[in-house]
């Protein structure tokens, strides 16, 4: 790779390339993207490409006050329009 990160020094940033290109790693990258494929219903979230930040901020200004951790974890992992979380596994 060309470019690297400007907060990380050039050898780490090969080496963590080289690594990432190497037979173990991926190996273990396609079969986290085969387990992703088989269970799709297991990887969905409604954050979508909307921050955490962002629904945190938002859910502020609706009820004009800081949100719990509940309110804000029932925002991002349940189903729009729904009351069923995403995930049973997040519960």
């Amino acid at each position: 790779m060309d470019y690297g990160l400007v907060w990380m020094r050039r050898d780490y940033w090969e080496s963590l390339c080289h690594r990432c290109a190497t037979g173990p790693w991926q190996e273990r990258s396609q079969e986290a993207k085969r387990n992703r494929a088989a269970h799709s219903e297991k990887n969905v979230h409604t954050i979508g490409s909307v921050s955490y930040a962002t629904h945190s901020q938002k859910l502020r200004d609706e009820l004009e006050r800081a949100p719990t951790f509940c309110e804000l974890f029932d925002r991002t992992d349940k189903r729009k329009g729904t009351d069923d979380y995403v995930s049973e596994r997040d519960l």
